[in-house]
């Protein structure tokens, strides 16, 4: 006769900057105790021993670095109205497990914590589509022509939202040499803003800046 072992309730810290939002997912989450064990970080010492094994951060809280505490953790991004350059900014900063919007309906929020919970990585339909997208337009802008390597650390620093002294300090260069760099990058991928190399950063190996 086969055993099964009890499953344990993913334990799930809520981070975020609305309080109001914070409990109303912790009172969402807890109607299913099996599953789910929510707290939310204003009543986190409260409950002795808590260790998350996810966290749900916004844009804000995730700044905060709360992987100091929990390393082991993964993290959650709820998405409260963030544009596409700002997500893929976030993809390349944070490791992220989830990005799930406010106004993503109940049944597939739980589906997406649980989704979650064995070992997948999601991210809303409508997120992942424009990402997907601003990599295709990207990528077609660039025509022939190929980066140097260090143009290529530039443009991911540039989307981590470095600043050119940033940059400079960065990579030992001088910061005038940072702006020629960045001139050349916008002619070779054909764009006029910062915001725009962020979909290009994307598809670089995330390992080319320390």
């Amino acid at each position: 006769m086969k055993i099964h072992a009890e499953k344990k309730a993913s334990s799930i810290l809520i981070d975020l900057s609305s309080r109001l939002l914070c409990q109303a997912m912790q009172e969402l989450l807890n109607k299913e105790p099996d599953a789910f064990q929510a707290v939310t970080v204003d009543n986190l010492s409260a409950v002795k021993d808590f260790i998350p094994d996810k966290i749900l951060v916004d844009a804000n809280t995730l700044a905060q670095n709360p992987l100091a505490r929990w390393p082991d953790a993964k993290l959650i991004l709820i998405d409260t109205g963030l544009n596409k350059e700002d997500v893929i900014a976030l993809l390349l900063s944070y490791k992220l497990y989830g990005i799930i919007s406010t106004e993503t309906d109940l049944q597939l929020f739980r589906k997406a914590l649980k989704a979650i919970q064995n070992g997948q990585v999601w991210i809303d339909n409508s997120k992942l589509k424009a990402v997907i997208h601003g990599q295709s337009l990207q990528n077609k802008s660039l025509g022939h022509e190929t980066l140097s390597k260090k143009e290529r650390e530039i443009v991911q620093l540039v989307a981590g939202g470095h600043k050119n002294k940033e940059i400079a300090g960065k990579l030992g260069i001088s910061e005038q040499t940072v702006k020629a760099h960045l001139s050349r990058i916008f002619r070779k991928v054909n764009v006029t803003c910062r915001s725009q190399l962020v979909p290009l950063a994307l598809t670089f190996k995330p390992t080319l800046v320390q």
